[in-house]
């Protein structure tokens, strides 16, 4: 185990009891990405969502480039899955605000909907090959099955706070369903979150247009949820839950606070950012999302010269060429005057 100090971005910066790192190269994590969602039998199939992405949001102040919903339709078959599920029925369990202790129901019902959703997820594909993945790198977390599992439910689930000390939050919460943060949008991650949202006509859920868009990989959009705003919220599209939380979860453990998590989406180059939250000694999850990342062109050394390096070549040449029979004709003269 390698102890470090994560930076704490919480209301009280303090040290906090090392979070087990472990060292894990860039090209690992993008294969094990490829894995995850090879393995992610759940992931949406072909004809299960209709997105209809609309127009570009110009600026912050300009007009709604959307007059449609974002997702046109959505598989009722891939939303009765257990996993999407779970998920769904944990969404009225949290307050929009931030500043109101959690959860909305009572603690009993939480506790019971999250042991529920994490023995659904943890017996997936993608968290089986995570598990094995951590063992594999002696990452403490995955010591034994009890030890994977209540670390995984304090990253992501236990309450921890981001206004005027209540326990108004929680790493799930922020990722997954979204709050409000004085008039904005805070967090709100996922596509399924979104999606249920949309169709929700208390919600008072407005979609104004698209950011940046990879076809039905991810999209970066622009949304009213009531009077909170949101500039650009990136969601992954067609995804289950348990492959994003996998993913997400990798990326924090090896990556949080450091270079963005590269990984692809099929055959899309994309980042995971996750950033931790230290508070009372203990190390939470704050935020995780994706970004589009540009693909690294790799130098060909049998690349051609192009013509300005020809140029400057045959400058160069020329050049060496002077100073050549300059040099000659110094050394005549000093021959001639030595004769003389």
């Amino acid at each position: 185990m390698f102890p470090f100090v994560v930076l704490a971005v919480a209301f009280v910066q303090c040290t906090a009891r090392s979070l087990p790192n472990f060292l894990v190269e860039d090209e690992e994590l993008l294969k094990m990405s490829k894995i995850l969602r090879a393995k992610d039998v759940n992931k949406a199939g072909p004809g299960q969502i209709l997105i209809n992405y609309q127009l570009q949001v110009q600026s912050r102040e300009g007009m709604d480039s959307a007059a449609k919903p974002f997702f046109t339709r959505v598989s009722s078959e891939l939303l009765n899955k257990p996993s999407y599920k779970r998920f769904i029925n944990m969404m009225n369990n949290f307050y929009k605000e931030i500043g109101i202790p959690e959860p909305r129901v009572s603690k009993k019902q939480e506790r019971e909907e999250i042991s529920l959703f994490l023995d659904t997820i943890l017996a997936t594909k993608p968290w089986k090959i995570l598990y094995k993945f951590l063992q594999t790198k002696n990452h403490p977390f995955a010591e034994d099955r009890d030890t994977f599992r209540n670390s995984i439910k304090h990253l992501w689930f236990d309450h921890y706070s981001r206004a005027r000390g209540e326990l108004d939050t929680s790493g799930f919460e922020h990722v997954f369903i979204g709050e409000e943060d004085h008039g904005m949008v805070s967090g709100l991650h996922n596509w399924v979150r979104f999606y249920m949202l949309e169709k929700n006509p208390a919600e008072n859920f407005d979609y104004k247009g698209y950011n940046e868009k990879k076809g039905y990989v991810m999209a970066g959009l622009t949304f009213m949820w009531g009077n909170a705003f949101k500039w650009n919220g990136s969601i992954l599209i067609g995804t289950s839950p348990e492959y994003e939380m996998a993913l997400y979860t990798m990326c924090f453990l090896s990556r949080r606070e450091k270079d963005p998590c590269k990984i692809e989406l099929d055959g899309i180059p994309l980042s995971i950012n996750s950033y931790a939250t230290v508070q009372n000694r203990e190390v939470y999850i704050s935020t995780i999302y994706p970004t589009i990342r540009k693909r690294t062109q790799r130098k060909n050394k049998n690349k051609p010269i192009r013509k300005t390096q020809r140029k400057n070549k045959n400058r160069l040449l020329g050049l060496r060429k002077k100073i050549a029979i300059i040099s000659k004709i110094n050394a005549l003269r000093r021959q001639k005057e030595l004769v003389d």
